[in-house]
């Protein structure tokens, strides 16, 4: 089934599966992000989501946010991303890096998650195919 191109604009991101393989979300510039605006986020994904899916999630360099958003698992909270690959985070400061370590450190994910300061080595490390499982 051919998903290319759907596109699902939130409060606080754009959500759009660019190939079958791929979502790019895009956290809006200026709009401070929430438990709320996560929450629509976390079901964006879901519904855009098929397997084998990998996310590409852009942050502005200035991110405002409320610090409730670190405290919560959202997937966890929301039932899931559906059937997400793999996620990368191309952070864009310095700043922004270190807090989405913090916040998987304490909430990880139970698939590959990445996180680069540059959307260049985010797209490289989900360009990079995954190994093959070993026959049980």
């Amino acid at each position: 089934m051919n998903m290319e191109h759907q596109l699902i604009d939130t409060r606080s991101a754009v959500l759009e599966r660019v190939s079958d393989g791929l979502i790019e979300l895009r956290f809006k510039p200026d709009v401070k992000l929430d438990v709320e605006g996560m929450t629509q986020i976390v079901l964006a994904k879901r519904q855009l989501g098929s397997p084998g899916t990998d996310v590409l999630a852009i942050l502005p360099p200035e991110l405002d946010f409320d610090l409730d958003v670190l405290t919560i698992d959202h997937d966890e909270v929301n039932g899931g991303c559906g059937n997400v690959e793999r996620m990368a985070f191309a952070t864009q400061s310095s700043f922004n890096e270190r807090l989405t370590n913090i916040y998987f450190r304490y909430h990880p994910r139970p698939y590959p998650t990445g996180v680069f300061l540059s959307e260049a080595d985010a797209r490289k490390w989900l360009a990079t195919k995954l190994p093959e499982p070993s026959a049980s």
